[in-house]
């Protein structure tokens, strides 16, 4: 174990070179070195991390313990649950990002204070997108991680405010300190630009798994292009391993994390419909992706339920909400009202400056630190 005393350990299951972890895990950390705290991560990496990365990472004085992912999978969850338990750097503060994370630090022998970030109803959702060697009998055990976390952990933050009831109805015991912080999006990289000229494209961004109802997103579609002249591009991201989602995408092109910005900037929304029986598990849930339109000033068009995004865009006027039995007949009209609205980038701007601001959450972070190690 690590003898040197950072100011945070950062653990988390997500490779920070996909998805997640080059979205919103490398960004904070890369926030709070910046405010100057000592940082440690440990992750876990489905591929060697290129010299570049190592360096990057290393010039900002974070210290980086990438582990191998090795399996999918209960029985890779368990290894990686092992894995942070044993080698977590002694810290002020131990940051967990979800429930495995969480679990082996409350497990250690590490008197310190955690904070459990929650970031989905883990356990529930592995279930419903399917997760290879995922069944009701793993889902159970698993729920095993989330209650130790709860019944462990010095304070507690959420993507949503929708999911709090929920916890607090599993759990006799929650901890005190709270805070929502919603998925958020480097706003520096996403940026602000008026609605491209030409044909309306739809941006499918990144990956699209069993817990996305692709059949209601092409219904969607379908109604849309049948008055309207669309384009439907899929941005896959490099770990997908879908080949095609079959929704009416007439393009699909790779892309890294890097390449997004300038693709939502040349589309004029995008969509992110999820499966209504899904029920609790969307309460919790945010996709990375809506902040990442919304940030570029780009309406999105997303299913009822999804964390507390009916109440957010239908303020801001900032997408359309809807419902798994609405009526489509209106929706070609209503899209094309907002796109021409042109307040519609500053609206929605506005908004992911307000709910999805990278930098925000790094303060409420640094905010909530303080807060655990007074009470601790």
């Amino acid at each position: 174990m690590n003898k040197e005393l950072y100011d945070v350990s950062y653990l988390s299951i997500d490779s920070i070179q996909e998805g997640v972890g080059s979205s919103q895990i490398l960004p904070l950390l890369l926030g709070f070195a910046k405010k100057g705290m000592r940082v440690s991560l440990i992750s876990f990496e489905k591929s060697v991390p290129n010299a570049d990365l190592l360096r990057r990472i290393s010039s900002e004085k974070i210290d980086w313990s990438p582990q191998a992912f090795v399996r999918n999978g209960p029985w890779g969850g368990l290894q990686r649950f092992n894995s942070i338990r044993k080698t977590i750097p002694m810290a002020s503060i131990i940051h967990g990002r979800s429930d495995i994370p969480t679990a082996a630090a409350v497990s250690s022998s590490l008197d310190r204070p955690i904070l459990w970030d929650v970031r989905s109803l883990w356990a529930d959702q592995r279930n419903l997108i399917g997760t290879p060697g995922w069944n009701t009998v793993t889902t159970r055990a698993a729920r095993q991680l989330e209650n130790i976390s709860a019944k462990g952990a010095t304070a507690m933050t959420t993507l949503t405010k929708a999911v709090i009831p929920i916890l607090e109805n599993r759990h006799t015991h929650l901890p005190e300190i709270r805070a929502v912080v919603p998925t958020c999006v480097d706003t520096s990289r996403f940026i602000p630009s008026p609605m491209p000229a030409g044909q309306i494209t739809c941006l499918l961004s990144g990956t699209f798994n069993n817990f996305y109802d692709l059949k209601r997103t092409k219904e969607i579609l379908d109604r849309i292009r049948a008055s309207v002249d669309l384009r439907i591009i899929w941005a896959r991201g490099e770990e997908s391993s879908t080949v095609r989602l079959d929704v009416g995408e007439e393009i699909i092109v790779s892309a890294k994390y890097a390449e997004m910005p300038e693709l939502v900037a040349q589309s004029h929304f995008g969509i992110a419909i999820c499966k209504a029986e899904h029920g609790h598990s969307l309460a919790a849930a945010v996709p990375t992706k809506i902040g990442e339109f919304l940030a570029s000033g780009r309406p999105v068009i997303v299913s009822q339920g999804i964390g507390d995004l009916d109440e957010l865009l239908s303020d801001k006027r900032a997408g359309l909400v809807i419902g798994p039995h609405d009526s489509l007949e209106n929706i070609s009209s209503q899209l094309m009202g907002i796109l021409s609205d042109l307040r519609t980038p500053d609206l929605c701007r506005i908004l992911a400056l307000e709910k999805f601001n990278m930098g925000t959450a790094i303060d409420t972070y640094a905010s909530i630190y303080s807060r655990m190690l007074k009470s601790f």
